[in-house]
């Protein structure tokens, strides 16, 4: 049976957990149809941050609020999901603003883990914030967002992918971006830091996504008995 992947995000959020929390998390963990994506707003996250590309020297303009707005729109599926973008949009836009952000675009590599697994827990860009690099890595998410100790499995393996692989970024900083969980109006972006968070080994990470996998393939494989069995027993010989 082939089991579909664990977003990064909740990969983060259970590889961590004891064995009977990771089971209750994986066993609440359902892909159907989400309510909205967050994926037109990540389609702008490089005019947002004021990303320039590869290779070019100089600031560039920012892109106007009104442009990103509009291809936020045309992206989105319905406007509940053109709202959920725009607040998320819109407080990155003015935090960008406050701040100053300005980067340049750096491919990262994904960092295999686990049989098979391979994860990218950041946005492809080196940001400059407090003059020092930054890599971010964004989770616009209301509910089943990173925890601290989901902020701490990603941290990780950022360290593990970023700087341990790459002695060029050995002093980059690693951030978190998260947002205000506010009812109306922009959703404000909360940075977390790395410093000061004790790092998981690349060992213990290998061994938290392997057992992660190997339990969610039980959980896939007992739903689709169960589901078989609802149906009447079709497909399992014992009945």
């Amino acid at each position: 049976m082939k089991i579909r992947p664990l977003s990064e995000i909740d990969l983060a959020r259970v590889a961590p957990l004891p064995p009977d929390q990771k089971r209750r998390a994986l066993e609440q963990i359902r892909y159907g149809h989400p309510p909205h994506s967050y994926a037109p707003v990540r389609a702008c996250f490089s005019d947002l941050l004021n990303v320039r590309p590869g290779g070019l020297v100089g600031a560039l303009p920012r892109t106007p609020w009104e442009k990103i707005k509009d291809t936020i729109s045309k992206r989105s599926k319905s406007d509940s999901e053109q709202d959920a973008n725009l607040r998320v949009a819109e407080g990155l836009f003015d935090y960008a603003e406050q701040h100053a952000l300005a980067g340049r675009h750096h491919e990262i590599f994904p960092l295999a883990l686990g049989i098979g697994t391979k994860v990218v827990f950041w946005h492809p860009v080196v940001l400059t914030i407090d003059s020092r690099p930054l890599v971010p890595f964004f989770d616009p998410r209301r509910t089943k967002a990173l925890t601290v100790q989901g902020r701490r499995f990603v941290f990780s393996v950022m360290h593990e992918r970023i700087r341990a692989a790459d002695p060029d970024f050995a002093e980059v900083a690693l951030g978190v971006v998260q947002f205000s969980l506010s009812e109306k109006g922009p959703r404000v972006p909360i940075l977390h830091m790395d410093a000061g968070v004790t790092l998981f080994s690349f060992d213990e990470l290998d061994l938290m996504v392997r057992d992660t996998y190997d339990m969610w393939r039980e959980v896939v494989e007992e739903r689709a008995a169960e589901t078989r069995r609802r149906a009447g027993g079709k497909g399992d010989g014992f009945i």
